[in-house]
C-alpha cells in the first residue's frame, strides 16, 4: 500500500492543479448522475452516487454501505465508507438550471454528510479543504480539523454557501480535499451532499 501511495503521489503531483480540479481523467468511481432529490421547500440532496470519488471504484480504498433512513438529512439508505486512502478527492456539480427546486433571489449553504466511525483514523494529521465555486465564479475555501468530531455520530458539515440570482442558471462547483500529507486516514463513512438555504 505504501508502494500504490508513493506511486500515487508521483502521478498526481505531476498534473496541474487547474486541470486536477474537475478533470473527468481523473476520476476513479462511476460517472456521476446530475439528479438532485428535493426534501422539503428549496432543500435538495444528492447521494454518494452524484458525487466523483477518486479511488472510488475500487474497494481496498471505499466501499458501498447501506445506511438507515430517517428521513431527515439520511435519505438514500446507502453511502460510501472510506477504507483508506492517502489521497481524498471528492467532487461535484451542481447544474442550478437542470435542478428547478431553488428559489431566486436566496443564499443556500452547501453541506456534506458524514460520520466517523469509531476506529476512525488519520484525521489529525492535516486540515480537510472544502472548495466551492458559485455560479458567478467566486471562491471560496475551508479548512476543517475532521479529528475534532465526535465519532459514530452524523454531521452536517459546512462546504460553503452561494447566492442564486435573479435568474437561475450557472453551475456550483464543490470539493473535499486532502492532498497536501499523503498520511493514510480513514474510517469516515460519507451519505451525500445536502443544500439548503443559510438559516
Amino acid at each position: 500500500m505504501l508502494n500504490m501511495c508513493i506511486k500515487a503521489e508521483g502521478r498526481f503531483m505531476s498534473l496541474t492543479r487547474k486541470s486536477l480540479k474537475f478533470s473527468s481523467k481523473m476520476s476513479h468511481h462511476v460517472k456521476p448522475h446530475k439528479h438532485w432529490d428535493s426534501f422539503g421547500e428549496h432543500k435538495i440532496c444528492t447521494s454518494t452516487k452524484g458525487l466523483d470519488i477518486i479511488w472510488g471504484n475500487d474497494e481496498r480504498f471505499w466501499k458501498q454501505v447501506q445506511i438507515p433512513k430517517d428521513g431527515a438529512c439520511l435519505n438514500y439508505g446507502e453511502g460510501m465508507e472510506l477504507i483508506q486512502v492517502c489521497w481524498l478527492e471528492v467532487r461535484g456539480i451542481l447544474n442550478l438550471e437542470e435542478t428547478q427546486h431553488l428559489a431566486t433571489n436566496k443564499t443556500y449553504e452547501l453541506f456534506y454528510i458524514i460520520k466517523f466511525e469509531v476506529d476512525a483514523f488519520g484525521w489529525d494529521d492535516g486540515p480537510v479543504s472544502l472548495h466551492l465555486v458559485t455560479p458567478d465564479g467566486r471562491k471560496s475555501k475551508r479548512s476543517h480539523n475532521f479529528g475534532e468530531y465526535k465519532r459514530n455520530e452524523w454531521h452536517k458539515v459546512s462546504g460553503g454557501e452561494f447566492t442564486v440570482g435573479s435568474t437561475i442558471k450557472g453551475n456550483v462547483r464543490y470539493g473535499m480535499y486532502e492532498t497536501e500529507t499523503l498520511w493514510w486516514k480513514g474510517g469516515m463513512v460519507l451519505h451525500g451532499v445536502l443544500i439548503e438555504p443559510k438559516k
